[in-house]
């Protein structure tokens, strides 16, 4: 599975950034265009920095058609790493608010992203790993940050897991929609969440493997995305046996408040 996963992602990265990345050469820093009016409806951005790391050493961005020339320029001769720091970054968005005046920008931090190249394991753990139904509403002991799994969208399509110790729900997975809707069938993306109390026991890595396998079942590769400072969900993710895709920062545009 490794290649037609690897060749999915490729893909589907593709597509969100408007980079063709099957035609970066090595060392090569490549600039394409996006649509403003598409981005700002979803909310994403105009910049966007990639290091594609299972390519090597190449750096990709998507930009604003009214800042190409001008980021194009400023992106020319650097590496990967140099378009990943500040400075870069500092400089795209200052060509971006000279070409689009009036547009809100924001600096989004450094996120790394995995996938999935095989087969994930199989864990045992004390705990029940399953889909959640609507039976499952409300199983969650004390305070938690994502909505409840069973009341999410994805449930409606038994894409939510939980691991169950009891009837007590004590971690959770949902898949979210993917931003390139015609791949939703392709590819499938998670948010995790355990209960703090239930934490450093392996009910996330249990529940985590079990969502992956499922996924891979249902004929999707996944995906995993957190930010670079977040090293419990780095190790997580390679604990099941995730691999680097890329690392990626961002300008985003941030849609004006009703």
């Amino acid at each position: 599975m490794s290649n037609h996963a690897r060749k999915t992602v490729d893909r589907f990265i593709s597509i969100r950034t408007g980079v063709s990345i099957a035609d970066l050469k090595p060392e090569q820093v490549a600039v394409a265009t996006c649509d403003r009016r598409t981005y700002a409806e979803l909310g994403k951005g105009f910049v966007s920095l990639l290091w594609i790391v299972h390519l090597g050493d190449r750096a990709a961005l998507s930009v604003h058609p009214s800042a190409l020339g001008e980021v194009s320029r400023l992106a020319w001769g650097r590496s990967p790493d140099e378009v990943l720091e500040d400075a870069f970054v500092d400089q795209a968005r200052a060509a971006l608010a000279t070409a689009l005046p009036g547009v809100p920008l924001r600096v989004g931090d450094t996120g790394i992203s995995f996938y999935h190249p095989g087969d994930a394991p199989a864990l045992q753990t004390d705990g029940q790993v399953r889909v959640l139904t609507a039976a499952d509403k409300g199983k969650w002991p004390g305070p938690r940050l994502y909505m409840s799994a069973a009341e999410h969208p994805c449930a409606e399509r038994g894409e939510a897991f939980g691991v169950f110790l009891g009837d007590t729900c004590v971690a959770e997975v949902i898949t979210h929609e993917p931003s390139v809707k015609e791949m939703a069938h392709l590819i499938a993306e998670d948010g995790i969440e355990v209960a703090e109390e239930y934490r450093g026991r392996g009910y996330g890595k249990a529940v985590f493997a079990g969502w992956t396998r499922y996924m891979q079942q249902r004929g999707r590769v996944c995906l995993h995305g957190t930010g670079l400072d977040n090293a419990a969900s780095i190790a997580l993710a390679r604990s099941v046996g995730y691999v680097e895709y890329m690392r990626s920062r961002g300008i985003a545009y941030v849609p004006p408040e009703e």
